[in-house]
This record gives structure tokens, sequence and C-alpha cells, in this order.
């Protein structure tokens, strides 16, 4: 028997992932990486909803099904509108029941 997942949409994904990314940031970010991002969202910041990456068991240590997860970067746009600064990386089960979540930090 399969279970049907409801995925998130990709704006509620970028919500969850924001909340956390905002509440997460000052004990995981270097705060040279906090002001950057302080000063230069307005202009530049981007929290983008992407296709989850399949090599996640390298960041996490564990084997994931990319469909049933979200992925959302957090960062900095340059002028050509690519992320070429990103903070976070987040993972986000589908599963609202049980919704976990991963964060890869900026090093």
């Amino acid at each position: 028997m399969t279970v049907q997942i409801n995925k998130l949409d990709p704006d509620a994904a970028i919500d969850i992932a924001y909340d956390i990314f905002l509440e997460m940031a000052p004990e995981n970010l270097d705060p040279a990486d906090i002001m950057l991002f302080n000063l230069q969202f307005e202009e530049r910041g981007a929290v983008e909803f992407v296709e989850t990456a399949d090599n996640w068991d390298e960041e996490i240590g564990v084997l994931i099904d990319p469909d049933e997860y979200a992925e959302v970067w957090v960062g900095l746009v340059n002028e050509n509108d690519e992320m070429d600064d990103i903070f976070a990386k987040f993972l986000i089960s589908h599963r609202e029941d049980d919704r976990e979540f991963h964060v890869v930090w900026k090093e």
C-alpha cells in the first residue's frame, strides 16, 4: 500500500525555511555573515525553492527520497540573478504530521 504525500507548495516551503533561518542563524553563522545578510537582503536577498538534490546523504549521512522532501536555499543573488552566496540550504519533509528538516549552514 502506497501512502500519498501531499507535497508542500513552494510558498509554504519558503516560509518554513525562512522562519527556521531567522531563528537559527545567530547560532550557526558567523557574525560577519549575519551582518552581510542583514545589510544586503533588501536589495539582493533571496529565498528560493529549488529541485531537491540527490546528494543530501553526503551532507546529512542518511539516504533520502528526493520526492519526499523540498529543498530551499537562503542567500544573496548577484547582478545576473544567480544565488552566489548561500547562507543555508534546507531539506524539509513534505509530511505535515512528521515535519522534519535538515540544514546545511555556510561554513
